[in-house]
């Protein structure tokens, strides 16, 4: 499946530039929370390369040695500068933060003695990282030698919460993905919609993948927006039986009016009441946005801004 930049100025930057670095053959750190996409990103630099050697997923440890994540090939767990030296084509070193001040020093000294020999190893190095790698030299956590090896080139990648407007299109990939290339996909309601943009998704794009599976094997959008909604800490989205009974159907549509009224008042307030700004973030026209807040009974609390009106 394709890889979703999205209109995050931050990820159209990353768009504008991936395929020139992905054929320079820089070492690239790429960095960000876990679940931005880290890795998926990394994949797309190795293809977009042209190198043809294979793609190698190394998860680093504190310890002296490492993990290889991917087919058997018999390397099974070794020390880090030896997996650099046999290995060829491209390495991703996931979680490179985590290494031990040791294993660094031990890398760094592979990667610097590589350099002298008449035939250096043909690798490209692409790494991730979690936590500010700057932050670490600063603590002396972290060699700064080692960094700049592998930070030639860096890549950022902002958190789901910060990129709301893509998730529209980024929850059709996934729900394409999960479904397997099934013709039958289920509709998304937009109720379902709204809970997902007005989410602050916590596990970024892992936790949105999670939802489209389950989304793709149930079909259950009830089950999917009450989860979600317990999870923004929202009231109840089951009211109380009345005395005089209430249908199924009138207990759901109840619920739901009162977490699109939950919904609208979160954005709102996230926007400082800005009208406009709310109804582009929910990705509903401005005159819909002013009907729901009357049918709501949602009055404006702060001064807006002057193009909130």
């Amino acid at each position: 499946m394709p890889y979703v930049f999205g209109g995050h100025e931050r990820m159209k930057d990353h768009e504008r530039r991936t395929g020139f670095i992905a054929r320079s053959g820089l070492p690239v750190l790429i960095e960000g929370e876990c679940g931005t996409g880290k890795e998926a990103l990394a994949e797309l630099l190795h293809e977009l390369s042209g190198n043809g050697n294979g793609f190698t997923r190394i998860l680093c440890r504190q310890s002296g040695s490492v993990a290889h994540l991917g087919p058997a090939n018999g390397h099974g767990h070794m020390e880090l500068s030896q997996m650099y030296t046999e290995a060829r084509g491209t390495i991703f070193l996931k979680n490179v933060h985590v290494l031990s001040p040791a294993v660094q020093e031990q890398f760094l000294a592979a990667l610097e003695q590589g350099d002298t020999l008449d035939h250096p190893p043909a690798v490209r190095l692409i790494s991730s990282a979690t936590e500010s790698l700057e932050g670490l030299i600063r603590r002396r956590e972290f060699q700064a030698g080692l960094y700049y090896r592998l930070s030639v080139y860096r890549m950022g990648l902002p958190p789901l919460r910060e990129r709301l407007a893509d998730i529209p299109e980024l929850f059709g990939v996934m729900l394409r993905r999960a479904a397997n290339g099934s013709a039958s996909l289920p509709p998304v309601p937009s109720r379902m919609l709204d809970v997902l943009m007005a989410y602050n998704w916590p596990g970024n794009l892992r936790e949105l993948q999670n939802i489209a599976r389950t989304f793709v094997v149930t079909g259950d959008v009830d089950e999917i927006v009450a989860e979600l909604g317990s999870r923004l800490r929202l009231p109840p989205v089951v009211p109380q039986a009345r005395p005089d009974g209430l249908s199924l159907k009138e207990q759901v549509k109840g619920a739901s009016q009162k977490l699109e009224t939950e919904i609208i008042l979160r954005t709102l307030e996230r926007h400082r009441w800005n009208r406009r700004r709310a109804a582009e973030s929910l990705r509903i026209s401005y005159r819909s946005l002013l009907y729901k807040m009357k049918s709501c009974n949602l009055r404006v609390e702060v001064q807006a801004t002057p193009d909130g009106e």
